[in-house]
């Protein structure tokens, strides 16, 4: 369910902006492919500003922060990011 004030939605139990969670939703359909911020860049802002891919980097970092009490996390395998399951939850 989205919010309709601020469009934060939930994934893994945790609330995340709209962009955010386009991201990991990216993210998580890449599967064990994965995503290329490249590719991730192009569906989600399209023709809109010029977006490093550092500014996906900055964004997963977050995503992650929020994902601390789960068990999931996200990595790079060196160019692709794949959501994973790793069991640590704290």
């Amino acid at each position: 369910m989205t919010c309709p004030m601020c469009h934060a939605t939930e994934r893994c139990g945790v609330r995340m902006p709209a962009l955010k969670a386009a991201i990991f939703d990216r993210i998580k359909a890449g599967g064990d492919v994965g995503a290329t911020s490249v590719k991730i860049i192009a569906d989600i802002y399209g023709d809109r500003r010029e977006v490093k891919p550092t500014a996906i980097k900055s964004h997963v970092n977050q995503i992650n922060d929020a994902l601390v009490a789960t068990d999931f996390r996200i990595r790079s395998d060196g160019g692709r990011w794949h959501l994973v399951k790793e069991g640590n939850a704290r």
